[in-house]
């Protein structure tokens, strides 16, 4: 790769042009050797030869002719079928939309009670005070991983506050109480890790 490269384009952009005179070409050509076609011999093949090679263009000129003509055969055919289809579509619902009266559709009615769901009962704070002796221990030992399962068990029992706020204002929902039931076991996974931790 050319190092000044801006500098070596600007210097040869400076340089004089300048114009052979017109003879230069003519003993240019006149040096070369003579062109290959003047060396090789002239052949004429025989009459059969081309009326061979006649036969096939005109037997491939058929074809052609022959493939075109059945394109444009079945070209009105698949008109023909794709305008049958569409009469017979509008067909259709022309029937539908005007069938008699006598053949209405009945509408029937019917219904059932469910059971209410069992009320909610909060048993998940009978064992709180484990918890909180679990908590203590971590508060004791102050190790990272043991703070990050507390970290972990901190914000499950906050959502488990706001869940039981949403049953006392909403009632018995049983997509919260699936989801409370979810942030117990959650609560339970991390407790079970911080004693097996401890």
């Amino acid at each position: 790769m050319e190092r000044n490269k801006p500098t070596l384009r600007d210097a040869l952009d400076r340089l004089p042009q300048h114009l052979p005179p017109p003879a230069t070409w003519d003993d240019i050509a006149d040096a070369l050797p003579p062109p290959l076609a003047g060396k090789l011999p002239v052949y004429a093949p025989n009459a059969t030869v081309w009326n061979a090679i006649s036969r096939r263009m005109e037997a491939e000129d058929e074809a052609a002719g022959r493939h075109r003509a059945a394109r444009l055969r079945r070209l009105p055919l698949r008109r023909l079928l794709g305008a049958a289809a569409a009469a017979v579509a509008v067909l259709l619902v022309a029937v539908f939309a005007l069938r008699s009266p006598d053949h209405r559709q009945q509408v029937t009615v019917a219904y059932h009670q469910e059971a209410t769901p069992a009320p909610f009962v909060d048993d998940s704070g009978l064992d709180d005070g484990s918890f909180d002796r679990a908590i203590a221990a971590v508060e004791a030992r102050n190790e990272p991983g043991l703070n990050s399962l507390r970290h972990e068990l901190d914000e499950l029992t906050a959502a488990r506050q706001e869940v039981k706020a949403m049953l006392a204002s909403y009632g018995d929902d049983p997509a919260v109480i699936r989801q409370l039931a979810e942030i117990e076991r959650d609560r339970s996974d991390i407790y079970r890790r911080i004693i097996v931790a401890l």
